[in-house]
């Protein structure tokens, strides 16, 4: 069984490109609706799309000004309203969360727990969220929507060995991609989280079905997922690249010391990052820092006489590479994400390439 099925298939998105001064209306009709829900009374620009589950995240991404998140906190704090359409007349106040610095867990579990979060799902959401095919796959174990999830000794003995052989397969497929397509460079660790291309995972063009394999790489270790991501947008949108080995084609150890290169005119309009993470939880890297990465907007980096810049990676700081150091956790491994945000031509022609991690001795 897939375990991304469900995430693939709810990930239908909308992506409103929204200026100052030309309000946007995002509105999302609940499954069950009949009509458009245009019957608003707004003369705002309005964007409508009808959501196949009851339960729906936003994600918005604020650029930093003058290395600062200010300016985006200030936009969403004045400019956001999220209400229901009942209540457009005279919406509720906004009450805002900020989660910086606030550990919480947002993984999957890779247990039996599964199965549990799965039924959860099924019962919450209208039958429709999923096709038949999917539906009759959950219910041969005994999740279907108004049942309750009870297996009994043999069940609970088959299911619990599925999702260790099923997490293990997943983990291997994102970690050590043996689907030469997924590598930006010949000799090169640095990888793509969009084998194929495709937002879908479609090939070509759909002829060829849907990548699984592609599908199962990308959300096993992340979520969100949108065109903008993946598509070659010149001077916007964004653009990623992972790292999970080193030159010798070794996993970073957290003990040990490490260089990057990040080699001069990095191709970005506004700015790029690199962030380490947890292969085991797949989120940011808990350390002493913040925040696991550097970036060339917020952070002040020393600069090579040749324009390039040198990333560190290590338990401390090596001497006099404070500014460009991030830090990693003994006995625990680590690995790299790229951003560059606004790419530009030499990413795309790949007449730019970063460096690959290289173990300092």
């Amino acid at each position: 069984m897939p375990v991304s099925s469900i995430r693939a298939t709810t990930t239908q998105k909308a992506i409103v490109f929204s200026r100052p001064g030309s309000p946007a209306v995002f509105m999302p009709i609940t499954p069950e609706r009949k009509d458009s829900g245009r019957n608003t009374g707004s003369t705002e620009k309005m964007f409508v799309t009808q959501s196949p589950s009851y339960v729906n995240w936003l994600i918005l991404r604020g650029f930093l000004v003058d290395g600062k998140p200010d300016a985006a906190a200030a936009m969403f704090r004045n400019g956001i309203k999220i209400y229901p359409l009942a209540k457009a007349a005279n919406p509720p106040a906004m009450k805002f969360i900020n989660g910086s610095e606030k550990p919480f867990n947002a993984i999957h579990a890779n247990n039996f727990e599964f199965y549990n979060e799965l039924a959860h799902v099924i019962e919450r959401e209208p039958v429709g969220l999923i096709d038949p095919e999917l539906r009759g796959l959950f219910a041969s174990i005994g999740i279907e929507k108004g049942e309750k999830f009870a297996p009994d000794d043999r069940m609970r003995k088959i299911l619990d060995e599925a999702v260790a052989v099923g997490n293990a397969t997943a983990r291997a497929i994102w970690i050590r991609s043996r689907d030469e397509e997924t590598y930006f460079y010949k000799d090169s660790g640095w990888y793509t989280a969009f084998v194929g291309g495709d937002h879908e995972f479609l090939k070509n063009g759909g002829a060829g079905g849907r990548n699984l394999d592609a599908r199962v790489l990308f959300h096993y270790f992340a979520t969100v997922i949108t065109p903008a991501m993946v598509n070659k947008m010149v001077g916007a949108g964004s653009q990623y690249a992972m790292l999970n080995v080193d030159k010798n084609g070794e996993y970073m150890d957290g003990s040990k010391t490490y260089k990057l290169n990040i080699p001069a005119n990095v191709p970005a309009k506004d700015f790029w990052s690199v962030v380490a993470y947890d292969p085991q939880t797949r989120s940011q890297l808990q350390t002493g820092q913040p925040f696991p990465g550097r970036n060339n907007q917020r952070h002040k980096l020393d600069v090579n006489k040749d324009g390039s810049i040198d990333l560190y990676f290590a338990p401390k700081a090596p001497k006099g590479r404070d500014a460009n150091w991030i830090q990693t956790v003994p006995g625990k491994g680590w690995f790299l994400t790229l951003r560059l945000y606004g790419p530009l031509d030499p990413w795309f022609d790949k007449t730019w390439q970063p460096g690959e991690v290289e173990l300092v001795k």
